[in-house]
């Protein structure tokens, strides 16, 4: 078969859809099938393996011309939006897009779009790795985002991931979290969705784990690690907080905040007005997190919302003890008291507790890792990934995989 992988998302990227995308790729050519991957930059689409770029400013004009006189430029992010989703769909116009035997989106922007331009007969897989719509709930609420008509915003959203999810001939889940919000923000029949979880290559993520790196752990002292964005919604003010608190009673940790994003300065001026300036290490984006999880002792999923983060997976599979939130899928990732611990969102001081607690018993927090690696090698398998996308692959296609 030939298949196409596209998303509205960055690419490539060091966290995020990239690695999952990447990966299936590579399995799949394994298995003989031809793959092209389609995605966003900051100044072009692109398809990644052919090296071919679209430049957006070729697109961006006569598509501003006519939005700057409908209502969606009222919003600047809903303008900025749309301006980019079009000029994705007049991109894959030109794809040829008949060519691909399936085209598997990885979010509803993307489905969207390409559903507007494919041919009838092209099967269409969406694979939303969060909920577009609670991530604009939480900015809306958290007064993450300029002040400015809210309701347009909510609405646009509300109905880009809708729109985006049914024209899709099918949808894929990887929480019984995502597939319920689908169904109730917009009844989206259970028949609809698919769930089931992650995996990943735990071969290479071990042999990754022991390629040295500059981190090093200071004497005396445990690691508790966060890897991700640097956005809101994942919680980081959540944790400093929580570590603030943590650091009135003992100084036997270090926390290591891997990752990049919008909030990252902010969060750098939280921590030294809590006075953790030498506590918190930022390094920034990283290609060498399996290290960095070999390195760690508790590894903290702080979320405000979250599916099914790569980095919790990577985490029990290290064997760290993981500690989540509440949050969305979250809760799904881990049995409490078994291979994790879940804390309410947004409550920084049962975090606290729960840090200091794993810190004072180091048999706990050692037995907690060990389960979460011993469960986690099975429940995030590569092999169970792979059988259950080829095997939807085939029922959507109706071609062997």
């Amino acid at each position: 078969m030939k298949i196409l992988l596209a998303t509205y998302w960055e690419i490539p990227h060091l966290g995020g859809v990239w690695p999952l995308m990447e990966r299936l790729a590579h399995d799949l050519r394994a298995r003989g099938h031809e793959v092209d991957i389609f995605g966003n930059n900051v100044h072009y689409y692109h398809l990644v393996n052919q090296q071919r770029r679209f430049i957006k400013s070729h697109y961006s004009p006569l598509i501003e011309t006519h939005l700057n006189h409908t209502p969606l430029s009222a919003n600047a992010v809903v303008y900025h939006t749309e301006v980019d989703r079009l000029i994705m769909e007049l991109t894959a116009s030109t794809l040829n897009l008949g060519q691909y035997d399936l085209i598997h989106t990885h979010d509803a922007i993307s489905a969207r779009s390409i559903a507007r331009v494919k041919p009838p007969h092209v099967p269409l897989l969406v694979n939303p790795h969060g909920s577009l719509l609670g991530e604009i709930k939480l900015l809306i609420d958290s007064h993450a985002l300029p002040s400015s008509n809210f309701d347009l915003l909510y609405t646009y959203y509300s109905s880009l991931e809708k729109r985006g999810i049914l024209s899709a001939n099918h949808a894929l889940a990887a929480s019984s979290w995502l597939k319920r919000i689908l169904g109730q923000d917009y009844r989206v029949p259970e028949t609809h969705v698919t769930v089931f979880p992650y995996g990943i290559d735990t071969e290479r993520f071990y042999a990754q784990m022991h390629v040295p790196n500059e981190a090093v752990v200071p004497p005396y002292k445990k690691v508790i690690s966060y890897a991700g964005r640097f956005v809101h919604l994942k919680g980081i003010q959540v944790l400093l907080n929580a570590l603030s608190a943590l650091k009135q009673i003992r100084q036997d940790w270090v926390c290591w905040l891997i990752g990049e994003g919008d909030n990252k300065s902010e969060y750098i001026q939280q921590a030294e007005s809590l006075g953790l300036g030498s506590d918190v290490v930022f390094w920034g984006a990283r290609s060498d997190v399996p290290r960095f999880m070999a390195l760690t002792d508790i590894y903290v999923q702080p979320s405000l919302q979250d599916n099914q983060p790569l980095s919790v997976i990577e985490a029990q599979v290290a064997g760290c003890a993981v500690i989540v939130s509440s949050a969305s899928g979250l809760p799904e990732m881990v049995q409490h008291g078994a291979t994790g611990v879940v804390v309410p969102a947004n409550d920084s001081d049962s975090l606290f507790r729960h840090l200091h607690h794993l810190l004072q018993y180091d048999t706990q927090r050692i037995q907690l890792g060990q389960h979460a690696q011993h469960v986690g090698v099975h429940q995030w398998s590569l092999a169970r990934y792979n059988h259950d996308m080829f095997h939807l692959y085939q029922r959507i296609t109706g071609k062997p995989v």
